[in-house]
């Protein structure tokens, strides 16, 4: 690479380079010009000559690619000495005073090489040349004889061209020189750039690598390598975060092997507790069912034996009131063996007077049947006696004593008789009494046996809400089992998707808490 520093001069060389190529083509067509004019002017192959000459050396060293200073004053010579030369050849004729504009255009032209030391030359030659020749030659360069005043306006006019073209040759010469600066700064900073991108993309590569490969890694489950050779301070912050998103990435699947662990042994437990679970919800399905249907059996039984009670309580009812009603009996009895008692008394009392009152004995005897037909079995002793007494009625004479003796044998019957029934009213006073205790303990029994039935349709219509909400249990304890064997799967895909991850110590310690607690 080229100094930076003599990149300007470089360039202004360049420029100045291609001036005096241009020149030196002008060169080649004012010889051209003048070899032309040969044939015409009056002034022979002279002017040809000095124009050879004049442009020899310059075009020489244009050939030979030099562009320094002696070759721009030799440059600047000759393209002053060519309208000169013109103007000698064409000298003594109308257009000699137009030709001098060539002087003009000289000067013009060698603003070309941007160099303002070739016009300032060109001027003094053109100055010496018209003072000179106005003096020693007037001929030559006016027509009609010396013009010191023509030679002073166009001294002026060159001065003035001279002068305006050296500030153009020094501005362009500077400008260029800027332009070449900027271009040399903007090489420069280009050259930098290039540099710093080198520098960057190399550095941008090797993170890139250092990057890819942990990514790579990570790809293939490693998280535990980190980024441990430092980066360029540009990308230290990416590897910094990158070693934190790792580490974070790390840790995270430690927890979610851990999790997932747990998930799996909990899973497990809440298979079996589930499996155990739904046998026993079978199992107490089963058993609420057999419950229900014994209890609706029970029940059914326990509202028959109530209809039975019913109809026992109303048979011990009867019972109780035939027994009332044989009481009233033997209470009728036990009066009416107290009045034949009292009877056999005033019969005893009255044997004497038998015989006297036959009729009135026939009528005793016919109350006394009536009396023992009113007593029923207990009154056919009486029944015999009245119709003896009637029989006898006509022998109660004779046999007053046997009369007396009979009834006093009857009197003693009639007594034990009399005690006997009381006996039995005792009896059947107490059998009233029990049947009414039995009767009030079966009616009790029939209406506990009722409100029983009650409850037990109360507790088989509770057991089958419960046979029914069992059953749903169940179908719901199937579906926690369906699921739970469906989570246990998951956590088992999940156990082998972070198994395949190699986790750094840290995040495998961190874990292992968690699987212990698990």
């Amino acid at each position: 690479m080229s100094n930076p520093m003599s990149a300007p001069i470089d360039e202004l060389l360049a420029v100045r380079r291609n001036g005096l190529k241009v020149l030196a083509a002008t060169c080649v067509l004012a010889l051209l010009v003048i070899g032309a004019g040969t044939a015409f002017a009056e002034t022979g192959a002279l002017p040809l000559i000095l124009a050879l000459a004049v442009g020899a050396i310059p075009l020489a060293l244009v050939a030979q690619g030099r562009a320094d200073g002696g070759t721009r004053l030799a440059m600047a010579s000759a393209i002053a000495a060519f309208p000169m030369i013109v103007l000698y050849q064409w000298s003594g004729h109308p257009f000699m005073v137009d030709i001098h504009m060539t002087f003009f255009a000289a000067l013009a032209m060698l603003a070309a090489m941007a160099d303002w030391r070739p016009v300032i030359l060109a001027a003094g030659l053109t100055a010496v040349h018209h003072l000179l020749a106005n003096f020693l030659a007037p001929d030559v360069v006016w027509v009609g004889g010396p013009a010191f005043g023509r030679v002073v306006f166009h001294a002026l006019v060159v001065v003035a061209e001279t002068g305006a073209l050296v500030i153009l040759c020094e501005q362009v010469a500077r400008r260029i020189q800027y332009q070449a600066e900027i271009r040399a700064r903007a090489e420069r900073i280009e050259a930098d750039a290039a540099t710093e991108r080198s520098r960057a993309s190399a550095e941008q590569n090797a993170v890139i690598s250092a990057v890819a490969a942990r990514l790579e890694a990570m790809a293939q489950g490693d998280l535990a390598l980190r980024i441990t050779d430092p980066f360029p301070p540009a990308y230290e912050a990416l590897r910094t975060s990158f070693n934190a998103a790792a580490a974070d990435l790390d840790q995270l699947l430690g927890r979610v092997t851990a999790a997932a662990q747990q998930i799996a042994t909990g899973s497990s437990e809440i298979r079996s507790a589930s499996d155990d679970l739904a046998r026993r919800t079978e199992a107490q399905a089963s058993a609420i069912a057999a419950n229900s249907e014994a209890t609706g059996q029970l029940a059914t039984g326990i509202r028959a034996t109530a209809g039975r009670a019913e109809a026992v309580n109303q048979t011990t009812a009867d019972a109780q009131a035939d027994a009332a009603t044989g009481g009233a009996v033997v209470e009728r009895a036990i009066a009416a063996m107290n009045a034949i008692a009292q009877s056999s008394s005033e019969i005893a009392q009255i044997i004497t007077i038998i015989d006297g009152i036959a009729f009135q004995t026939n009528l005793l005897a016919l109350n006394a049947g009536v009396e023992a037909a009113r007593a029923g079995e207990a009154g056919k002793g009486f029944a015999v006696v009245a119709t003896e007494v009637r029989a006898l009625a006509q022998r109660s004479a004779d046999a007053a004593q046997d009369i007396k003796n009979l009834i006093g044998a009857s009197s003693a019957q009639v007594g034990t008789g009399v005690e006997l029934v009381g006996e039995t009213g005792s009896v059947l006073r107490t059998i009233v009494e029990r049947v009414s205790e039995i009767g009030g303990a079966i009616s009790a029994i029939a209406d506990e046996s009722s409100g029983q039935v009650e409850s037990l349709g109360t507790v088989s219509a509770s057991f089958s809400r419960i046979d029914q909400v069992t059953q749903q249990n169940a179908a719901m304890v199937e579906e926690s089992n369906a699921a739970a064997h469906s989570l246990l799967r998951e956590a088992e895909t999940l156990q082998a998707l972070v198994a395949r991850f190699r986790l750094s110590a840290t995040s495998q310690a961190s874990a292992a808490p968690l699987r212990r607690a698990a």
